[in-house]
C-alpha cells in the first residue's frame, strides 16, 4: 500500500474520532474502515474480463461504501456492451460487506414473461437478502408492503440487472426508505430515463472497449496471450 493511501486512511480515522469520540465505535470503526479500503486496494479482476477493473474501480468509488445511507446507482449501455459482466465483478468483490444480498438477472424478461413476473422477483429479492426460503409473496402490491416492512432490517447490496420500465422499479426497489441504511442497489439498463425516474445518484456509461483493449482481448482468443504474435499487430488494428 503507498503511503499516499495510509495517510488517507489515518486522516480519515482522525475524522471520525473527533466527530465521535467514543472508544468502542471509534475502533470499530477502524477496523472496518482499514479492512474495507485494504480489500478495494487489492481488487483483482478476472484476467480475462479486458478492461474491466478501471470500470469497476471507478463504479465502486461512486457507490461510497463508507457512508451511511442508501445510495442507488446506474450502470446504463447499448445490449451486449458488458453491463451484466460489471455488475457482477462488482456485487462479487463488495458483498462480503453486507448482511444481505441479490442479484436479479434478466428483470425485463422476466417481469414482462409471465403474469407472476413482478411477485416472483420480489420474493426473490426477499428470500435472498433476508436469507429465507419460507417467504411468500401473494402479490406485486403485497410484495411491496413486504420489502417496506422487512427490508429495512437489513444492509443489503441488490443488482437489478436490464431493468427496462420505472413499474418495475417501483415494484423491486421503489424508494431509498425501503432499504437499512448502508444499503447499496445497482440498476442495469439500456434506457437511461428509466434511471432518472428512478432519481438514482449517479449513471455510469458503460462504454467499448478501447481499440488497444480490442485487440488484447482479440489476441487472448488467437494466441493465447495479450500481445498478438510479431507482424499481426498492424492487421488486427485494420480488422478493429
Amino acid at each position: 500500500m503507498s503511503s499516499k493511501v495510509l495517510c488517507g486512511i489515518i486522516s480519515n480515522l482522525v475524522q471520525s474520532f473527533l466527530t465521535h469520540r467514543h472508544e468502542a465505535k471509534f475502533i470499530q470503526q477502524i477496523v472496518q474502515d482499514v479492512s474495507l479500503k485494504l480489500h478495494l486496494i487489492n481488487l483483482s479482476i478476472d484476467r480475462k474480463l479486458v478492461g474491466m477493473e478501471t470500470r469497476v474501480r471507478d463504479i465502486i468509488s461512486s457507490l461510497e461504501l463508507d457512508l451511511d445511507d442508501v445510495r442507488m446507482i446506474g450502470i446504463k449501455g447499448i445490449g451486449g456492451g458488458g453491463k451484466t459482466t460489471l455488475a457482477r465483478a462488482i456485487f462479487d468483490h463488495i458483498s462480503i460487506w453486507f448482511e444481505g444480498k441479490s442479484f436479479v438477472e434478466n428483470v425485463r424478461e422476466v417481469s414482462k414473461g409471465s403474469l407472476f413476473g413482478l411477485k416472483d422477483l420480489q420474493k426473490q429479492i426477499l428470500s435472498s437478502a433476508l436469507n429465507d426460503q419460507t417467504i411468500v409473496v401473494d402479490g406485486v402490491s403485497d410484495g411491496k408492503s413486504m420489502m417496506k416492512r422487512m427490508m429495512p432490517n437489513r444492509k443489503v447490496l441488490v443488482v437489478l440487472d436490464d431493468v427496462d420500465d420505472i413499474d418495475q422499479l417501483e415494484a423491486l426497489a421503489g424508494e431509498s426508505t425501503w432499504f437499512k441504511p448502508g444499503s447499496r442497489i445497482i440498476i442495469t439498463t439500456r434506457d437511461e430515463q428509466v434511471l432518472v425516474a428512478q432519481r438514482v445518484n449517479v449513471i455510469h456509461d458503460v462504454t467499448l472497449l478501447s481499440d488497444e483493449e480490442a485487440i488484447c482481448l482479440f489476441s487472448r482468443h488467437a494466441f493465447g496471450r495479450e500481445i498478438p504474435d510479431q507482424g499481426y499487430e498492424e492487421l488486427l488494428r485494420k480488422v478493429n
